[in-house]
């Protein structure tokens, strides 16, 4: 596997994982492979639950949302142009 975005990646250790193993070890492999599968999808929850508050606040407050984004954008314009 080439590891690129998307894909799944193998450790090097994981290519010979089942030669000259037993069934427990393998077990035990693909039990540490499964948790660490589930800690990176309690990751991947995370920020998109946090993304999806963000957007509760836009839509709950559009008009503030608006506001400050005039605002950000009134002051990189004003300390871009002292350049």
């Amino acid at each position: 596997m080439s590891g690129g975005p998307g894909q799944l990646t193998r450790r090097p250790e994981s290519r010979l994982a089942l030669r000259g193993q037993t069934p427990a070890q393998v077990r035990a492999e693909l039990q540490a492979a499964r948790e660490r599968l589930e800690a990176s999808l309690a990751g991947v929850e995370q920020r998109l639950e946090a993304v999806g508050k963000w957007r509760q606040v836009v839509r709950k407050h559009p008009a503030l949302t608006i506001g400050g984004m005039f605002v950000a954008g009134y002051l990189l314009g004003r300390l871009w142009s002292r350049r």
